[in-house]
């Protein structure tokens, strides 16, 4: 088991590589490199519109954006061509979640409001997979201004520490799972829907991959992780998240780790259907 935890927390560190894209085989425009000719083109009514991937065109400064208009083609993950409208495209385009997360914090960091409503509107993260998604269970930061301006930006809530301890005062948070599920991202399990469970320990298991994350205390008196607000985020990425309860012995390693895998069993011999609510299982 502590392999396995290992190995999830590899994956973690590697869910957000700052030059990863899906998009890395279309290729830009050549004229983006000679704005003048373009412009001047642009002025003689003779450009052609200028055809870019959609990670291109969002790091563009508000001066370029200014200049190329609607005369425009962005490229989708396929490289398929989609015309822009009033400086966004008519339908959502998905990207993988690491460009679309660094080119979205990079937009909140510097102020940029345009660009981040833009992502917000025409921008869809692609799907995960499970140890993917299990990945995204990691701090955007452990910068309280930095995470409540984030937040700010995606229109969602940061997450209160929890605490046993009276009046303790704990940071809030923020995983970048939850701007993957704000993104419109969802997880893809294996044979149908992904599984996820959580029990007494500050964890959580992709039941398919047999794979644990744990959560390191954050800052405050005695203050960790909510294991309610992980599953809810898993549930709302699309996954089924069981709470295997809190005492003791329900933990991956012994008694609720057998217990889901045998739901998962059956639910698999059952032809893994949606409807499925093992939730019920430690009711």
């Amino acid at each position: 088991m502590r392999l396995k935890t290992l190995l999830a927390t590899a994956i973690a560190a590697a869910a957000l590589p700052l030059a990863a894209s899906a998009q890395a085989s279309c290729q830009d425009d050549e004229r983006l490199y000679a704005m003048g000719d373009f412009l001047e083109a642009q002025r003689n009514g003779t450009a052609e519109p200028l055809r870019l991937t959609a990670e291109t065109y969002l790091n563009l400064t508000p001066r370029a954006r200014e200049i190329i208009g609607d005369n425009l083609r962005l490229l989708d993950a396929s490289c398929n061509a989609m015309q822009v409208v009033d400086g966004e495209p008519p339908a959502k385009v998905e990207m993988a979640f690491p460009v679309l997360y660094n080119t979205f914090k990079d937009a909140v960091l510097r102020g940029d409001e345009r660009t981040s409503g833009i992502l917000l509107r025409s921008f869809r993260a692609e799907p995960m997979d499970s140890a993917g998604f299990l990945g995204l269970f990691t701090l955007v930061s452990e910068d309280q201004a930095m995470v409540n301006q984030l937040a700010s930006a995606a229109g969602i809530a940061t997450h209160p520490g929890v605490s046993s301890s009276q009046n303790a005062r704990c940071d809030s948070y923020l995983h970048h799972a939850d701007l993957f599920v704000r993104f419109g991202g969802q997880v893809k399990g294996y044979n149908g829907k992904a599984w996820y469970a959580s029990g007494s320990n500050p964890e959580i298991t992709s039941v398919e991959d047999d794979l644990t994350r744990p959560f390191a205390p954050i800052d405050g008196r005695n203050c960790r992780i909510s294991k309610n607000t992980v599953l809810a985020t898993a549930t709302a990425a699309g996954a089924i998240a069981i709470d295997m309860g809190n005492r003791t012995g329900w933990v991956w390693a012994f008694n609720g780790g057998s217990m889901v895998r045998a739901a998962y069993q059956n639910w698999l011999e059952a032809g893994a259907p949606d409807d499925a609510r093992p939730q019920s299982l430690f009711d």
